[in-house]
């Protein structure tokens, strides 16, 4: 059976209520307008009724009925309910009525659309496994309405019996089943919400239990490692065995390899750690200058298997060429503007981006970039789309509806496609248009362009503009750049009509009009080509130096503490912080970071402030009616900023807080210490406290790294009592109680210096 429902397209099984109005309103007065209104749910199969109200009477025999899908009318739908087929699937249903009421006012009704109406597709699941005793038989199902796994419910039968406890996907033979027939059902609600429950075939009779069967091997069993990479790697080991019990692995626990240590669980979770101090692994030259670490592994039933490392040198990274934005200006912004020969009605852009952190003026003020598509008038407010990329988010210009999910990252290459489609638009209707960022989707179907002016862009799309800043104000102290454009006359992007990666030009060439080379419009300002060192989507300095804390005891947690002499009574800390993703214990429990202010006591409940740092937010502790709307990103440097105002502070009295993060502010305005023993804080800060998990675990494959630490004594962040950048020290120096030359507290614990670019 043909597919006919694109499953991106969201569904809509529950019952409509959806209501229209006449198309053509009567000039005459005192009539009172019909409603029409549509019931049912949009599925095949399914009943659409319509209901038609009037305030002047209607005698629905008069009503006549014509149904639509998509705009092209339904043969012989003439009645107030249509039973939806297959023919509708994939389609968007209205019902237009037509009548005159009982005070002979001539009316014209039409629905609103109906969600996309969805079909059934009936589900299959088949059993595969060896048909022995002490055996595993596997139920797979395939539904292409799709489903949640995880919410099917499984039956075994033999000979038709239910098998009692059998619930899984999975099921292990036993001698009870000797020469009876197995089948399974699956029973569950898919994605379209109809509820299934499947059936599979029989197997052949079971038999007798034979030899022991092999298993077999999946995941990683392969990796790669550049020889100075100190973190451990991690994987996983798949085995799948048709004997019962049988599908785990010998587990080993930090078993020296020849250039490395590895270990791996029972479940096939394994990490690997480098020895990059040995001779031949730091003798590697670049990426084609190769080692082979090999390890062998063995399933229960001692089938072996080998995991293979590839060690190489560090590879050279080319240099490249991009688009570098700049706004230094009073009367104009940055730009970087392409114009086409003519207007291509359907397409797409293609692009990859960088904004540096610090792009706002000279008293502070944040400033935006912006990637828009324009037609014929390139006033902000006639865009197709604009998307405004702020200091800590995206938004869509004039789209107040549509919320940006995505988080933006500054400081990292963002890659974005956007497409529009006009063919259909006019002076009253709109091009439609999509969003996506680093590969997720915006919205869940295209939708309308905000322009204001829809006859400048019912031709599509003629201008492409990247621009940083704005006409009144300058920003010096950062800039905007953009690489690998690639525009498109279809949207499915096999038609290039411009592309550029600014490799054919010189370094610190302009793509102003002074560069009668350059393929860009006049309106092109401040911008001009630079070489740079990374290529889009790598790191920064790599030789900087940080604070690394990593948790692998179990009686405690690890910990960078700092004591200051005395407590500072009003102040600020800054730092920055990179928390890995993969901070969890070897059990897959996520373990949460910690940035904490604390007076006379360390206690977590007498703290003037404890930011947590989980797997996927922030929460700041003891303060549940605070709710910190700003995305944490693991695997990304953050930067965090706290103040405390300890100066009317008492035993009765709490001290003042505010907390920001990548620069914006958690709170608009600031908030009381939640402390428990006010007495202790009163005074101010005397500990600040950067922690990685708890004193009841081990995380043995992630770290937290610090860097910039600093300590104001005013909130103003103009005195500092306080800073470590942490490039003092050599790599590899413990900031624990066995350096004397640290400046940390006695309870530091699992810190050293480690390199981490920036």
């Amino acid at each position: 059976m043909n597919k006919f429902v694109n499953k991106t397209i969201a569904m809509a099984a529950v019952a409509l209520a959806v209501a229209g109005c006449n198309d053509e309103l009567p000039d005459t007065t005192g009539n009172s307008f019909g409603q029409i209104a549509l019931s049912g749910a949009a599925k095949v199969g399914e009943t659409l009724t319509a209901t038609v109200t009037d305030g002047n009477g209607v005698d629905d025999s008069n009503i006549s009925y014509s149904w639509t899908a998509d705009n092209i009318a339904i043969s012989n739908a003439s009645s107030n309910s249509l039973t939806l087929t297959e023919s509708q699937s994939g389609a968007k249903v209205s019902v237009t009525a037509s009548y005159t009421d009982n005070d002979n006012y001539q009316e014209v009704l039409k629905s609103n659309d109906t969600n996309t109406v969805v079909m059934n597709f009936a589900g299959m699941v088949t059993i595969t496994g060896i048909l022995e005793s002490g055996k595993v038989l596997t139920a797979t199902l395939i539904d292409d309405n799709n489903f949640n796994a995880e919410s099917v419910a499984y039956t075994w039968f033999a000979d038709g019996l239910v098998v009692n406890d059998a619930i899984e996907s999975t099921y292990a033979l036993t001698d009870n089943e000797v020469g009876k027939a197995i089948t399974v059902t699956a029973t569950y609600t898919d994605n379209d919400d109809f509820n299934e429950t499947i059936t599979s075939a029989a197997t052949a009779l079971i038999g007798t239990a034979s030899a022991n069967t092999p298993a077999t091997f999946s995941g990683d069993l392969t990796a790669t490692v550049v020889n100075s990479i100190t973190d451990a790697l991690t994987g996983t080991v798949i085995v799948n065995d048709d004997d019962s019990g049988e599908n785990t692995i010998e587990a080993q626990t930090d078993t020296i390899t020849t250039f490395g240590s590895f270990s791996i669980t029972v479940s096939g979770d394994w990490t690997y750690t480098l020895d990059t101090s040995n001779p031949t692994v730091a003798s590697l030259l670049d990426q084609n200058d190769t080692l082979s670490d090999t390890i062998s592994i063995s399933s229960a039933d001692n089938t072996m298997a080998e995991v293979v490392f590839t060690i190489t040198g560090a590879a050279e990274v080319a240099p490249t060429q991009v688009a570098k934005i700049t706004d230094n200006m009073t009367d104009d912004a940055g730009e970087l503007r392409l114009k086409l020969d003519s207007a291509i009605a359907e397409g797409k852009l293609t692009v990859s981006f960088l904004k540096e952190d610090k792009a706002e003026t000279a008293d502070g003020s944040a400033k935006d970039a912006y990637i828009g598509l324009f037609g014929e008038s390139t006033s902000t407010s006639n865009a197709i789309v604009d998307l405004r990329i702020q200091a800590d988010k995206f938004v869509i210009r004039d789209q107040d509806d549509i919320e940006v999910s995505v988080p933006f990252v500054p400081d990292v290459w963002t890659d974005v496609e956007m497409t529009w489609d006009a063919s259909a638009a006019s002076d009253s209707v709109a091009p439609l248009v999509t969003i996506t960022i680093n590969g997720t989707s915006v919205t869940t179907e295209a939708f309308s362009s905000a322009s204001s002016s829809l006859s400048d862009v019912m031709a599509g799309v003629r201008y492409a503009i990247f621009k940083f800043g704005d006409n009144g104000s300058t920003i010096p102290n950062a800039a905007y750049y953009v690489d690998d454009i690639k525009l498109y006359s279809d949207i499915d992007g096999t038609a290039i009509a411009f592309e550029d990666d600014f490799e054919a030009y010189s370094d610190g060439d302009s793509l102003d009009t002074d560069n009668a080379a350059s393929p860009y419009h006049s309106n092109t300002a401040e911008a001009f080509v630079e070489l740079i060192g990374t290529a889009p989507g790598e790191g920064g300095n790599p030789d900087n130096q940080v604070a690394q804390i990593t948790d692998n005891m179990t009686d405690d947690a690890g910990e960078l503490r700092l004591k200051l002499d005395s407590a500072i009574s009003v102040g600020k800390l800054t730092a920055s912080f990179f928390k890995e993703d993969k901070a969890e214990t070897a059990d897959g429990s996520a373990k949460d970071a910690y940035i904490g202010l604390y007076g006379e006591s360390t206690s977590t409940s007498n703290a003037i402030l404890d930011l947590r740092i989980q797997a996927d937010k922030f929460v700041i502790r003891d303060q549940d009616n605070i709710e910190v709307t700003i995305p944490f990103i693991p695997d990304t440097w953050t930067e965090v900023e706290m103040t405390w105002d300890a100066s009317a502070a008492s035993d009765a009295v709490a001290p003042l807080v505010t907390l920001t993060i990548n620069g914006t502010s958690v709170t608009t305005e600031a908030f009381s210490s939640a402390s428990s023993s006010l007495s202790d804080v009163m005074t101010g800060v005397r500990y600040a406290i950067f922690k990685l998990g708890d004193n009841g675990s081990t995380i043995p494959n992630a770290a937290y790294f610090v860097d910039e630490v600093k300590v104001y004594s005013d909130i103003e962040g103009t005195a500092v009592v306080f800073e470590d950048d942490f490039e003092a020290y050599n790599e590899g120096v413990s900031l624990d109680t066995d350096n004397a030359d640290s400046p940390y507290h006695s309870n530091t614990a699992e810190a050293v210096v480690a390199k981490k670019s920036k």
